[in-house]
Order: structure tokens, then sequence, then C-alpha cells
């Protein structure tokens, strides 16, 4: 095996620290809703659920309505709509969504009466033209099941 110029000295090789926790702002046109020091964050990619660690590469991903959960070993539950999430060179997390709700705070009733609102306009649609009307609807219903969906445990 070569050694190093270090070893060959007689110096001890520099170590890198792997960082161990994960700097994690959620942000929304209102402001921002979460900034958490955490040891893991999943989320609902569009190409499906996916989790970030501490030490994780840079990252830019687009985000779907959906449960977004911060921390594993105290984890908190937040309801999302579409957006996008950043992995910085540094590590920190920025999860730029339109809105954003935490599961605790979820009126369930409410969410399960938009989604039914929601989904009887969508079954009423026909042959009609998928316009921005329609993805309207289904944002609207997208928004309502994933409310109900962080309400959950």
């Amino acid at each position: 095996m070569a050694e190093t110029a270090l070893q060959h000295r007689g110096e001890a090789a520099p170590r890198t620290t792997l960082p161990t926790s994960l700097d994690v702002e959620m942000v929304t046109p209102r402001g921002v809703i979460a900034h958490e020091n955490t040891d893991a964050l999943t989320a609902p990619g569009e190409l499906g659920e996916f989790e970030l660690l501490p030490g994780h590469v840079p990252l830019l991903t687009a985000l779907k309505p959906g449960v977004l959960t911060i921390g594993e070993k105290k984890p908190t539950r937040y309801a999302v709509s579409s957006g996008y999430l950043r992995v910085g060179v540094g590590g920190a997390i920025e999860v730029l969504v339109e809105q954003a709700m935490l599961g605790s705070e979820v009126d369930v009733e409410v969410a399960r009466t938009e989604l039914k609102a929601a989904e009887a306009e969508l079954a009423k649609w026909g042959d009609r033209e998928l316009d921005g009307d329609y993805r309207n609807l289904v944002q609207r219903a997208e928004w309502a099941r994933a409310r109900l969906d962080a309400a959950s445990t």
C-alpha cells in the first residue's frame, strides 16, 4: 500500500468530521414555518418519498403535496404543498413550499370536507378541457389529502 507524505514524515493525517445534524428551514410565502436542527428529514419528492441524513451531498429537487417529517428520533410531521427542497454545499436544507401546516394543527373535519368537495367537482369534470381550473381542483384535493395524511399518526 502506498504511504502518504504525512505518514512518511510521521505526521497524523487530518481527520474530517462528518456532520451530525441537519439545519432545516421551511419557508412559505407567508414566512418561516420551521427552523430546526435535527437528525433526519423525510420528504415527498416528485419521484417518490426520500430521506436526508447529515452529510448529504448538495441537491435540488421538486416536492409534491404530502407529508414532510423533520426528525427521526423526535419526528414532527407537516403537511406540505408542492415546492422545492435544496441541500446547500454546507449541508443546510431549505424547503420552499406554497403551503405548510403542522400535522397536529390540522382540522381533520375541514380537510375531509374540502377533499370530498374537490373530488366531487373532479368527478363531474367529464370531457371538458383539462385547463387551469382543473389543475386548481387537483391541487385543492392534493392539499386536503396531505393535511389528512399529516394529521394521522
